[in-house]
């Protein structure tokens, strides 16, 4: 059954001077169920290629832990975050993942319609994070 989504994009700006950026994760949520799915690019050698000086285990441990983060939310809790702060996917990234590093971003929230929740993260993943990847299909 399709339905209306939101997502953000997350983007790995390694120098904030020059802005340049790696989009390194998704996040989407279902507009019309308390559902979020996430999925962090774990794998640093795209962004390691891009920005040679990426400390490597630092930006893992970015990844692990956000994705940790948005793993750990079930329908109860977006349900009680969305009741505090909106239903908008960005109050609950916010609530859920207050981000006080300068190097990752968040893009503007797009939308859309689909299908599974899971599924439809798994395309906003490859069209977003790994389309350009030099190891995809491989």
């Amino acid at each position: 059954m399709e339905g209306p989504y939101t997502y953000r994009v997350l983007r790995y700006v390694h120098d904030v001077g020059t802005a340049e950026f790696i989009n390194v994760g998704v996040v989407v949520a279902s507009c019309d169920a308390p559902c979020v799915a996430a999925k962090f690019n774990t794998d640093y050698r795209r962004a390691k290629g891009a920005f040679p000086s990426l400390e490597t285990e630092i930006f893992l441990a970015r990844m692990t832990r956000l994705q940790a983060c948005l793993d750990a939310i079930d329908a109860a809790r977006c349900s009680e975050v969305r009741a505090r702060e909106g239903m908008s996917i960005e109050g609950l990234i916010r609530c859920v993942l207050p981000l006080e590093d300068s190097a990752l971003h968040w893009s503007p929230t797009g939308s859309g319609i689909g299908g599974p929740l899971a599924a439809t993260l798994q395309l906003l993943y490859e069209r977003f994070v790994t389309r350009h990847d030099s190891r995809r299909g491989r």
